[in-house]
């Protein structure tokens, strides 16, 4: 019994000693019957503090054994101690009091008191180890059962504390590299005086020393809008933490009073070595630039963290790009004997459109050419339709049709309109091909399909029909494409821009009036996107339902009806119609999941919103689905995202 335990316990009876007394002068058989309660209250506190010493001893006796010491745990030099599963501390040696018991600490408390909060089970738990802190030292905890019957455990500590703190700072002093490039001075040399250029040059690198200064680390200049960095750990941590906020300040520079509009992409890598951060850096540039610039990468072994990228990318009017891209597609074209083309998931007019692009490319040159698509579905099922019935009723296969015409390395895959393996029509068609290229324009996501000997991203382009048109417009071959044809690239383009309204170009036009030369009919092309009566009325019903929420508008529906993700779309768009609304969310069920159908104006990135919630897209059109979760959830999901975003900006 320890020495506080026996002044409370003498103090107890010493009061009903007094009591008893003063109860027998009141009544002798009142006193009599206390003097009873009171023998038997003592005798059950004894034998019971006798089992509990014996209990102790009995488990110290084990615990000696335990050691293979003797019982001289106290031989140990580290801290131990002996605690019940409940947590109760038996024993503990001198290291442990005088490592971790503060002065005036009643004994047998829980380990959970001194060891801050963590229980025995947790250590249990891990065997590998626990880190604890207590105080200002670190100490890594193990636990092993002394005894199953009497379910004692032994404690042992390691005090690492010079070790961690070691180990701590190499970490945060590792080297991790960055590589910084300005997205369009291009641009600016086209706007401004040579003069002025070298003005708004040097703003921008004094803007970059004087970031760069603050950090653990070193900025070096390698071009005109290109710069190097090396960085500790610490740096990186604190520009992830600050999100990156040198974008928004390249981005706020101004020549004078006007605004120059400059955007940079930042890549940082880390590795287990300098030249493998100097590579992953590389690659996380390489996706920056084409998710559409304005925004950061850091690549950790491969896994993908993105900040920024909340305002759309500038339109470059140069077709260098496309006119290289051309012609390496028309050299594919001419090794490879059957030509496959393929879209996205729930295939779209611009997804359907740009695949009979291909396929036109591919006639051209002789080339049999046939496109994937799930007819089960597709929402494009009238174009589908009109281009078998108008040019080829063969064109058309699912994927096992697919793979038997294929043959092997003679054979050709063009993903279109996505490059996602697993956004596939079929997902995982492209592990089935040797040879794939990818033609897209929504900014590249971490999961990207790798290996394609072409990969043609074009995140500020309008539509991949855009992009397949000029592929077309300048092939080697003397293209005469067919007027279904150009009907289905004028479709797709049209989806993507909400009719010509959003993330058009000069060049977005100027394929549309290709096209418009070439046979496309506008008429036949509107009738494309005609929609029934009963398609208006769940309309309608969808936008009833639908609430703001910081200049955003969410609806949701829990009708089951054909052609609903067609139908979600149309109302994500109708919504933007609505004053001060800069971002519209659809939310419906299909498949057991929870699809979200999202749109912009421009002002808001949807595709950084999905992104948050596991899907991708498009500056101002992008998805996704949620599994296992209410539609009640989902909302809220969304909510959160958008509300992560606006504190991104």
């Amino acid at each position: 019994m320890s020495r506080d335990t026996a002044i409370l316990f003498s103090v107890v009876l010493l009061a009903a000693a007094v009591s008893t007394v003063a109860m027998f002068y009141f009544s002798t058989m009142a006193g009599v019957i206390q003097v009873c309660v009171l023998a038997a209250l003592i005798l059950a506190v004894l034998l019971f503090y006798f089992r509990k010493t014996r209990y102790y001893q009995d488990v110290i006796k084990k615990a000696g054994t335990y050691f293979d010491t003797e019982g001289k745990g106290n031989d140990f030099p580290i801290p131990m101690a002996v605690v019940r599963k409940n947590g109760d501390v038996i024993w503990y040696n001198a290291p442990f009091q005088d490592k971790l018991i503060p002065d005036n600490v009643i004994p047998f408390r829980k380990i959970g008191n001194f060891i801050g909060g963590v229980t025995s089970q947790d250590l249990l738990e891990h065997p590998e180890g626990l880190d604890i802190h207590v105080g200002d030292r670190i100490f890594t905890a193990y636990a092993g059962q002394i005894d199953e019957k009497t379910q004692s455990y032994c404690l042992f500590l390691l005090d690492n504390t010079e070790l961690k703190r070691a180990a701590s700072e190499y970490r945060r002093s590792k080297p991790s590299v960055l590589y910084l490039c300005v997205d369009n001075m291009d641009e600016v040399r086209r706007n401004f005086k040579s003069s002025e250029c070298e003005v708004i040059n040097g703003g921008v690198e004094t803007i970059l020393e004087q970031w760069a200064a603050k950090l653990p680390g070193l900025l070096k200049k390698i071009s005109d809008g290109n710069y190097f960095m090396i960085l500790e750990e610490q740096g990186l941590e604190q520009l992830i933490s600050g999100r990156f906020d040198i974008l928004k300040r390249i981005r706020d520079y101004k020549f004078g009073e006007n605004p120059v509009e400059l955007t940079i992409s930042i890549g940082a890598g880390r590795g287990e070595t300098l030249a493998e951060a100097n590579d992953h850096a590389r690659l996380a540039l390489e996706m920056s630039e084409s998710r559409g610039g304005d925004q950061a990468t850091v690549n950790t072994d491969g896994n993908m963290e993105f900040f920024g990228g909340t305002v759309g990318g500038t339109t470059s009017s140069s077709k260098v790009k496309a006119r290289i891209m051309s012609q390496n597609f028309h050299e594919q074209f001419q090794r490879h004997d059957v030509i496959f083309t393929t879209g996205h998931t729930f295939s779209d007019l611009d997804s359907i459109g740009a695949s009979i692009g291909i396929y036109e490319m591919a006639r051209s040159l002789g080339k049999p050419c046939y496109i994937i698509a799930n007819r089960d579905t597709t929402m494009s099922t009238l174009l589908i339709d009109h281009f078998q019935e108008a040019v080829d009723k063969d064109a058309f296969l699912d994927a096992d049709e697919a793979i038997g015409k294929a043959r092997g390395r003679d054979s050709l895959l063009v993903v279109v309109d996505t490059h996602r393996p697993n956004s596939l029509e079929y997902p995982g068609l492209s592990e089935k091909f040797d040879t794939v290229c990818v033609v897209d324009h929504h900014r590249r996501t971490a999961n990207y399909i790798k290996d394609a000997e072409l990969f043609y991203s074009e995140p500020n382009s309008s539509s991949a029909c855009e992009m397949v048109t000029e592929l077309i417009e300048y092939f080697p071959e003397d293209i005469q494409p067919d007027p279904m044809t150009c009907n289905a690239l004028l479709a797709g383009i049209m989806l993507d821009t909400r009719n010509f309204v959003l993330g058009t170009g000069v060049r977005t036009f100027e394929a549309a009036a290709y096209l418009k030369n070439h046979g496309a009919d506008t008429v036949a092309v509107k009738q494309l996107f005609s929609n029934s009566l009963d398609n208006y009325k769940v309309k309608a019903s969808i936008l009833s339902s639908a609430e703001t929420y910081h200049d955003c508008a969410i609806a949701s529906t829990d009708q089951v009806v054909p052609n609903m993700r067609v139908i979600a779309s149309q109302v994500a768009d109708d919504m933007l119609s609505v004053t001060g609304v800069k971002s519209s969310y659809v939310l419906f069920e299909s498949g057991g999941k929870i699809n979200i159908s999202a749109r912009s104006l421009g002002q808001m990135n949807v595709q950084v919103i999905m992104e948050k919630l596991g899907g991708g897209g498009h500056f101002t059109m992008a998805a996704t689905q949620i599994a296992d979760i209410s539609m009640e959830e989902a909302i809220t999901l969304v909510k959160k995202s958008i509300d992560e975003y606006i504190e991104m900006e």
